[in-house]
């Protein structure tokens, strides 16, 4: 069946837009416009709207092209996180575990148990992309990285920079006091994070199940890939 109604869910790529701290920024330029339009663009592997790869922080993780495709599109649940997302602040799995996402959260687990296993925590916060507070944002603590591990995400979405703390001084090679505790726990386990997503919002219903496809470019021996991310949903 045809989705009827898709959600765009990446930023676009464009020049000046957010990157991460001391990563390469996205830069278009044309290189022929006459009798043909030809362009050509430089960019880091974790720019914009992006997946990462267990390469990405293990030499031993599995990199895009050993991913099954499989694993990039599937059921999704979106679990709202929107009460505790404030500047800087920690979100817990005290913060996820509450009433409005109760029934999400049991339908966690292994797709061959009937289950989801593509988890997207809705911070609101991509409501800042582009801006300086873009870069303020909350994070996740370990707990909560290994909770969702446990029940089997395969691959969790979110729409913030990082689901680890992105320090003020970063582009100065600082780092947080709690390092990169969530991509280490998620991708030490195999699974995957997308991050800078928008608009997670839109796949909440009354009806039907949201669908996502989160795929990224097959770029052999890669840590990471730029996605084009949408979702719908589905009877």
């Amino acid at each position: 069946m045809v989705p009827t109604s898709i959600v765009d869910l990446s930023h676009p790529l464009e020049n000046g837009m957010t990157c991460y701290p001391g990563d390469p920024s996205f830069r278009i330029r044309p290189l022929c416009n006459f009798p043909v339009s030809v362009h050509e663009f430089t960019c880091s592997t974790h720019i914009g709207t992006h997946l990462d790869a267990p390469f990405h922080f293990f030499p031993d993780g599995a990199k895009l092209n050993d991913i099954p495709l499989e694993r990039f599109v599937g059921r999704a649940v979106v679990l709202d996180v929107r009460h505790a997302a404030h500047p800087r602040r920690k979100i817990g799995w005290a913060d996820v575990d509450v009433e409005c996402n109760s029934a999400s959260l049991r339908q966690i687990g292994l797709r061959a148990e009937g289950k989801k296993d593509i988890v997207l925590l809705w911070t609101g916060w991509d409501a800042h992309w582009n801006t300086p507070a873009y870069f303020a944002h909350p994070y996740f603590t370990r707990e909560l990285a290994e909770r969702l591990r446990d029940m089997g995400a395969g691959l969790v979405g979110l729409d913030m920079l990082s689901p680890d703390e992105t320090p003020a001084d970063a582009n100065k090679g600082g780092e947080s006091g709690d390092g990169f505790v969530v991509h280490e726990v998620l991708l030490g386990a195999g699974r995957l994070i997308c991050e800078n997503l928008r608009g997670l919002g839109t796949l909440i219903g009354d009806s039907g199940e949201a669908w996502v496809s989160i795929v990224p470019l097959k770029i052999s021996g890669s840590d990471g890939s730029p996605v084009r991310a949408y979702g719908w949903r589905q009877p």
